[in-house]
């Protein structure tokens, strides 16, 4: 007896090829518009009024200048704070589900209309004022106080200037700066203006850093095999990065320019890749972006091998350490970035913080510190032996060393998942993105209103303990 296969016709296969085809357009315009309208009304309902959306505004007595040419455009905006906190939340989870969906739709549409929706979200952005952080009005008083005040960054406290008007606005008064020199002396220039021409120039180089991110992660897509616009996507729609990164004006940015660059010179395709003829520039550029965020020191030796001429990545790494070196003696009398300091603040939902106090240490004790160090040392070993075996790796293992150097910090903000971002959406391996995918939800809890109460329905009282109350009187020390 035999058995017979029946098939669809081949006209009932096309259909329904066709079919599902219409649905992932469908879908992925859907997601685009939907990320395009919710981050809208996000950044009117923060300009309409002060609320816990537009803290900085508050501060500043919600001036124009700050508050931007949106300000008071959705008159019909609660006044509660309990309602702001929740619809916060709701478009958090929208923006989620919206880029889950375009990361996996967006493929079947033009790579030109996920392009115009990143400009639409970044212009959307820009015209934002800051949403609830400071982080950008303390990178312009660390310039301000070097610029204008002859006072080195990384020795003084900014308490030292407390009648400068831009101390007003800002919230580290008694932490130097933790920033890269190259960083640092970067808001020089921008200290000499007046702060609100300093405060929107700024929002540019933020806008055009990112803009400038998605342009390398498109370029670098086709070539490794992946679909630009799912990577474009996955980068630019993220949630975490729209409200709290793009939204707080942060500087990774410009930051993750500067190692994405360096991944492009050391990968990219053709004839250039054959000849290496610029792995020099990626040596420099890794360090450049140290010289911006001292964080990115551990992608430096994996770009080196990684890079087609590993002699000339060394090389031009040397002489930009050598140049960053010279800024930090000529420029800073030798004193390096508050990075140590830093590195002692917590906050609950850091891993480690979590680890030490499932595991009875009450939190982030010493000894959790140190084996999140040698975790990190020893990624870094072995990202760099997978990539001195094979240079192919290099954007994996470059995911992994940012991803477990976001899980070992004890001071993880929601826009760190900037750091792993573009590695996933690049790399050949799933794993990747569905952990960022999972550290996405992670930080999302860290920065929602709500967060306290969550975890104490769960039984999690990280500020309870000796060590606990130990990081929050750190924490307050260095605001105060």
């Amino acid at each position: 007896m035999t058995t017979q296969v029946i098939t669809a016709p081949r006209p009932a296969r096309a259909i329904a090829v066709a079919a599902g085809g219409w649905t992932m357009r469908v879908l992925g315009v859907a997601s685009l518009a939907g990320s395009v309208a919710l981050s809208l009304w996000l950044v009117l309902a923060a300009t309409e009024r002060p609320s816990i959306l537009s803290g900085t505004a508050r501060h500043a007595r919600f001036a124009r200048w700050l508050v931007g040419p949106l300000a008071h455009r959705l008159p019909g905006l609660s006044a509660a704070n309990l309602r702001l906190e929740h619809d916060l939340v709701v478009v958090l989870i929208a923006l989620f589900a919206c880029w889950l969906v375009a990361s996996i739709c967006v493929s079947r549409l033009p790579v030109a209309w996920v392009a115009a929706a990143l400009g639409l979200l970044g212009a959307v952005f820009f015209l934002s004022p800051p949403l609830s952080l400071t982080d950008l009005f303390n990178y312009l008083h660390y310039g301000r106080m070097g610029a204008v005040q002859g006072l080195n960054p990384y020795s003084v406290l900014p308490v030292r200037s407390p009648h400068d008007s831009w101390y007003l606005l800002t919230n580290w008064h008694h932490l130097p700066s933790p920033y890269g020199p190259l960083f640092t002396l970067v808001t020089y220039p921008l200290a000499l203006l007046p702060l609100h021409s300093a405060y929107w120039t700024w929002k540019a180089i933020v806008m055009l850093s990112e803009f400038g991110l998605l342009a390398i992660v498109w370029w670098l897509a086709p070539q490794l095999g992946r679909s630009p616009q799912r990577a474009l996507a996955f980068v630019g729609l993220n949630p975490l990065i729209l409200v709290y990164g793009l939204g707080g004006e942060h500087n990774e940015p410009l930051v993750m320019l500067a190692v994405m660059g360096a991944v492009a010179l050391a990968v990219g395709g053709g004839a250039v890749r054959r000849r290496g003829r610029w792995s020099a520039g990626a040596g420099a550029a890794v360090v450049a972006a140290t010289a911006l965020k001292l964080s990115m020191v551990v992608l430096a030796p994996l770009i080196v091998l990684g890079s087609a001429r590993r002699r000339a990545a060394l090389a031009g790494a040397l002489a930009a350490g050598a140049v960053s070196l010279a800024l930090i003696e000529l420029v800073f009398a030798g004193h390096l970035p508050a990075v140590a300091l830093q590195e002692k603040l917590v906050t609950p939902l850091g891993v480690p913080q979590f680890v030490g106090w499932m595991t009875g240490q009450g939190g982030m004790s010493p000894l959790v510190r140190t084996i999140s160090h040698v975790t990190l040392a020893v990624a870094v070993v072995g990202a760099c032996a997978a990539v001195a075996w094979r240079r192919s790796l290099l954007i994996g293992a470059c995911g992994v060393v940012m991803l477990v150097a976001v899980l070992t910090l004890g001071w993880a903000m929601p826009w760190y998942v900037w750091w792993v971002l573009p590695f996933a959406a690049l790399a050949r391996t799933r794993w990747l993105a569905a952990a960022c995918v999972v550290l996405t939800l992670w930080l999302g809890l860290l920065a929602i209103p709500q967060m306290p109460l969550i975890i104490h329905h769960f039984g999690y009282y990280p500020g309870r303990t000796a060590i606990g109350h130990a990081n929050h009187a750190l924490t307050m020390r260095l605001v105060k």
